[in-house]
């Protein structure tokens, strides 16, 4: 089964509002074995919700409609599908006492054009809106089932999860779409694409590449009944696991830096940090898993040549005669950080994020993130493009792989 998304607003079409909605309703439709055909981006115009309406009834079960359900003369989603099916609007005077409540609840006047938001097309079943004076509603017509959402995702989002995904995994009794999603680093999107096509003949289930700085994200899909569909994925997936091997460090909602808090706690290692170019990058991804604690001593940003003497011990001759973004200087802020904090592990890092301060021996993007482990300190070099905010996330990413491979005792990548 497919489902169609449409999302109004002249908002989203300039990009004053980011649309987050499509996202959000696609990871929950595949998830209910529904496959999204389409997402759309229409003006506040009936004409083109209309025209985007009737291709999607053209092609697909299901349509999900976000945003236009409020108050002005600029939003008409509600309008623009009653003419389209042929239906009538009427008044639900029972959400109209409530949209009064609202008002009155918070010492407000209500205005003529809210009661707007209580005009439903005839033979739709409403769906509360906890949060706001727009209603959601479900309309089924002609083996097609139409839901209108409010645009806000803080309104969207409750209304979807508690109202709507009940309906339309009832409503999906047919063939089902399945997804599951492998993440790997340490290993570029061309790469990993020829490495699976050099494994011969695939025979599987479809899969898609999706690069997000030093991670690669396979999805693969699986489509049938629901126990086709998860012996396909199973399938293609241990082909994958063992063809990537420690490539691969979780699938679906994993996040590297979970990854890495559930190694270090489960082995009782702790983590200190030494940052310069990644500016606490690094440690805010960290300190974003709840309990990180556990393992996570602390750490330093360490900006300045001043702070990486004073506060790391690095050597002021060392700055000097190596540079501070250079090898000896990385792993000097991985043995200090080590030292300060006592901890099991320590990582340094130092580099140019740019877009100033290169050189030609020395240009944007050359970052060196050390190891130290206690028994020795080693350090990697990497030559990154892209942005200030590019470079800085893509050192956290490396530098959170190596402490993933050096918690698993795996092969360091070079």
């Amino acid at each position: 089964m497919q489902a169609d998304l449409i999302c109004v607003g002249n908002e989203l079409l300039t990009g004053l509002i980011e649309n987050i909605n499509s996202g959000f309703l696609a990871r929950r439709l595949w998830s209910a074995g529904i496959e999204v055909r389409e997402a759309a981006v229409v003006a506040d115009s009936t004409e083109a919700i209309n025209t985007v309406l009737e291709r999607a009834l053209e092609n697909s079960e299901i349509v999900i409609i976000t945003g236009g359900l409020g108050p002005t003369d600029d939003d008409m989603t509600s309008e623009a599908v009653a003419s389209a099916l042929g239906l009538r609007l009427a008044l639900d005077r029972n959400w109209l006492e409530r949209i009064e409540k609202f008002f009155s609840g918070r010492g407000l006047k209500m205005t003529d054009n809210n009661r707007k938001q209580a005009m439903i097309p005839e033979g739709a079943t409403l769906l509360k809106n906890h949060g706001g004076t727009a209603p959601g509603s479900i309309i089924k017509k002609e083996g097609r089932l139409i839901v209108m959402l409010p645009g806000p995702p803080n309104e969207l989002i409750p209304m979807f999860d508690h109202s709507v995904l009940p309906v339309l995994k009832d409503f999906n009794r047919g063939s089902l779409s399945r997804l599951k999603t492998l993440k790997c680093c340490g290993i570029g999107e061309s790469s990993l694409e020829d490495k699976i096509k050099n494994f011969g003949e695939w025979g599987l289930p479809p899969i898609s590449y999706v690069a997000r700085g030093y991670e690669v994200h396979l999805q693969i899909k699986g489509r049938g009944s629901e126990e086709e569909a998860a012996a396909a994925i199973e399938k293609a997936e241990n082909r994958l696991r063992e063809l990537l091997g420690d490539h691969i460090y979780g699938s679906d909602d994993d996040t590297l830096s979970g990854k890495v808090a559930e190694l270090l706690t489960g082995q009782n290692i702790t983590l200190s940090l030494a940052e310069s170019c990644s500016g606490g990058l690094l440690s805010s991804l960290i300190t974003d898993i709840p309990g990180s604690s556990m393992f996570y001593v602390g750490g330093m940003v360490a900006y300045s040549g001043e702070a990486k003497r004073g506060g790391l011990g690095v050597d002021k001759s060392l700055m000097v005669k190596e540079g501070q973004v250079s090898e000896p200087v990385a792993m000097a802020l991985a043995t200090g950080a080590r030292a300060k904090f006592s901890s099991d592990l320590a990582v340094g890092i130092t580099g140019i994020a740019g877009p100033d301060g290169g050189t030609p021996q020395k240009p944007v993007g050359l970052v060196y993130i050390a190891l130290d482990n206690g028994r020795e300190c080693y350090c990697k070099k990497l030559n990154l493009g892209g942005g200030r905010l590019a470079v800085k996330e893509r050192t956290a990413q490396v530098a959170l792989d190596m402490i993933r491979r050096e918690a698993l005792g795996v092969k360091r990548q070079q």
